[in-house]
């Protein structure tokens, strides 16, 4: 053993474990709380723009929502969708992205690399267009690094959104939507000068 080494075990400190050659020194693993400033972003403020919604049978709500999408594509926003479906295995009538039942971890929380990129992408504005609780799109919605998460306004959805939305009786996905535009001030994106 060098006498550089010797002193360095020498000043050791005691209560730490004494290292061998080849073992490197444990340190524990810390995970770092994420924080997400969340603010009211209207479309002038924003580009990205995510959509969670569910699908759910009989009801065909992927409609509208795909010609939401489409319009805000057309008017320069960049607009990504994530539908959740109930069941185990993929439906063929959905054509939206979509995550199931076998998308999930023991603890039945979204676990695919489709919903965790969703959940990393700092979208501008995340639109919650459902109307009953589903605990995995609420979770995506709680995780999400999104600025502003608009939501209609329902008791189960009013701690994972920054904005909420009154609504009619009916819970209708177009009738949001048209509230969304008309809360948001809908106008086709402009590039901010550099």
């Amino acid at each position: 053993m060098s006498f550089l080494k010797k002193i360095k075990e020498s000043l050791r400190d005691p209560a730490q474990p004494k290292r061998t050659m080849n073992a490197p020194m444990a340190r524990p693993i810390t995970r770092k709380k994420k924080v997400v400033k969340h603010e009211l972003v209207d479309f002038s403020q924003a580009y990205r723009i995510g959509i969670l919604c569910t699908y759910t049978e009989g009801i065909d709500n992927q409609k509208p929502i795909l010609a939401y999408k489409k319009e805000l594509e057309r008017l320069g926003f960049e607009c990504e969708v994530l539908v959740f479906l109930n069941q185990m295995e993929k439906s063929p009538k959905v054509y939206l992205p979509s995550f199931n039942l076998s998308d999930l971890n023991k603890e039945m929380i979204p676990n695919s690399p489709r919903t965790d990129r969703f959940t990393v992408r700092r979208f501008d504005i995340l639109l919650n267009l459902y109307f009953e609780p589903v605990p995995q799109l609420l979770h995506l919605s709680k995780e999400s690094n999104a600025k502003c998460r608009v939501s209609p306004y329902l008791d189960f959805i009013t701690p994972y959104s920054d904005v909420l939305l009154p609504m009619d009786s009916s819970n209708n996905v177009e009738a949001l939507i048209k509230k969304i535009n008309e809360t948001l001030k809908i106008q086709k994106y402009v590039r901010p000068e550099i």
